[in-house]
């Protein structure tokens, strides 16, 4: 999150608002699959975030910025 400058306020957004892109998400019969939510937060950061089912709830997998390579030194 912090090299690709998202927020945890934006993927809240994203989670809320956004769009699933089923060619990018994980659909499987065997209860592992990945949803790929997509839209743009208040700032117009155009956000893909990865989640999965786990629980009651999700858990977060990735989140991109669709416009911008950030560049990242965290490996």
């Amino acid at each position: 999150m912090d090299c690709r400058q998202i927020t945890l306020e934006e993927i809240k957004e994203i989670l809320e608002k956004g769009n699933v892109n089923y060619a990018k998400s994980g659909l499987s019969s065997k209860g592992d699959s990945t949803f790929a939510l997509e839209g743009y937060s208040k700032e117009n950061q155009h956000i893909r975030v990865v989640v999965a089912p786990e629980n009651d709830g999700l858990v977060v997998i990735t989140c991109i910025d669709l416009n911008k390579e950030w560049q990242c030194n965290c490996y």
